[in-house]
């Protein structure tokens, strides 16, 4: 789930929802997904479906709406020992489900082990995205462990080079192990800190696991809104995990009143009425962000 702050400088009026703006509002903007029990993304919900709680305040939603976005996406490829012969089957195979990539979308191709490395930096060309990963990605020395909270923070801060567009930003990590989920009182300090990254980038942490065995989930992903796909066919799960970043429900609110800094707690979720309708759904959202 991706959040925005807008200020707007001019009248603004969603006629569908009636609802008008005026010079120096700031809106929060909430992305939101949700997932059936299958792992499906479920279409066809309304605004009257959501509830949106801030600092445990509900909000009142001045636009709703439900499309695919273009991407600002990172690529973080896990170059640890056990990934080579699973990433070279990923390639040859499938080519990562490149046709998910859509004209309009933007990719940077990065790489970790115990250190990151940028390998392309942000292009619309996608031909040129597709030969790096199966060119030089494929190249690079595997060998070692991974550390993926680094990995992610360096990610999430590599959007503050990049301007601010209507492209919704993510980073797909591609590994072989899922990060943990501490428990809820037990959140270690370098998670914190990547969280808080992301949410200041306005970006989502989602994983592509290339091994059917693995459970688990990373705390950063469920903080962010991501999801955690296990691949059984890689090809496939690179197709859901795009697909997956670039769906969603976008939802606005006026924000409210706020010490520059603080962090404010998020919650998204379905009413009882449609949670009754819809009993195994789950909606994936951030759980806060930074005000400004």
């Amino acid at each position: 789930m991706k959040l925005a702050l807008m200020s707007l400088c001019a009248v603004i009026a969603f006629a569908q929802d009636g609802a008008v703006f005026r010079s120096g509002v700031s809106l929060v903007r909430v992305d939101a997904v949700a997932m059936d029990a299958s792992g499906r993304v479920l279409t066809g919900l309304d605004k009257d479906d959501f509830r949106v709680l801030d600092e445990g305040n509900p909000q009142s939603l001045v636009n709703f709406t439900f499309e695919e976005e273009p991407l600002d996406l990172i690529l973080l490829f896990d170059t640890a020992g056990s990934m080579r012969g699973k990433l070279l089957t990923v390639v040859r195979a499938t080519e990562l489900g490149f046709h998910e990539l859509h004209n309009g979308d933007r990719v940077c191709v990065r790489a970790f082990g115990s250190i990151g490395t940028e390998i392309l930096p942000f292009t619309d060309n996608l031909q040129a995205v597709n030969e790096a990963i199966l060119i030089q990605v494929l190249k690079l020395k595997f060998g070692g462990g991974s550390r993926l909270e680094p990995a992610a923070d360096d990610a999430a801060l590599r959007f503050r080079s990049e301007p601010k567009t209507r492209r919704k930003r993510a980073v797909l990590i591609v590994t072989d192990k899922p990060g943990s989920r501490e428990p809820n009182d037990v959140v270690p300090s370098r998670e914190v800190a990547v969280v808080r990254d992301l949410w200041n980038s306005d970006a989502v942490l989602s994983e592509l696991i290339l091994d059917r065995d693995r459970n688990g989930a990373n705390g950063i992903v469920d903080k962010t809104g991501g999801a955690t796909i296990v691949a059984s066919d890689p090809g496939e799960a690179f197709r859901d995990s795009v697909h997956y970043l670039r769906s969603g429900y976008t939802m606005y609110y006026a924000l409210p009143s706020a010490r520059p800094g603080a962090e404010h707690k998020l919650q998204v979720e379905l009413t009882p009425e449609a949670a009754t309708r819809f009993p195994n759904v789950r909606i994936h959202a951030r759980s806060g962000y930074i005000a400004p």
